[in-house]
């Protein structure tokens, strides 16, 4: 008899895989009109802290610190009598006008250094006032 074998075959059969999309962040609708990601404010908030912090860098006075500081004067002496013209502060113009203590029509650079400290000294009372 003749023997007969049966044969089996394996039909390979594919599977269809469908791509899983990664889930979209979600969007939230801002005041414009446009779409942000939370990502895109971070870039945001990140860009105007940085430029803010940029701005305060490079245009705050320092003078705002320690309370107003006196405009640095160049004054001019000539043959040991200061230059009127030399002293641009309106203030301290009237403030050498009395310091001439000797009554000579010439304000003397000791005459000077010593209105300057007392200039300095009603400063930092009225500093100490507020």
């Amino acid at each position: 008899m003749p023997r007969t074998t049966k044969t089996t075959k394996r039909v390979a059969t594919r599977r269809v895989v469908k791509p899983v999309a990664a889930p979209a962040p979600e969007l939230h609708e801002c005041h414009c009109g446009c779409k942000c990601t939370p990502l895109k404010k971070a870039f945001y908030l990140g860009g105007m802290f940085i430029l803010g912090f940029l701005v305060a860098f490079f245009f705050a006075c320092p003078c705002h610190k320690h309370g107003p500081k006196m405009p640095r004067m160049h004054p001019v002496f000539v043959n040991g009598c200061l230059d009127m013209q030399s002293v641009k502060c309106p203030k301290m113009q009237e403030m050498l006008a009395v310091a001439d203590v000797d009554a000579n029509g010439c304000v003397s650079e000791e005459e000077y250094r010593m209105a300057k400290r007392a200039m300095r000294r009603e400063m930092r009372e009225q500093k100490m006032e507020e």
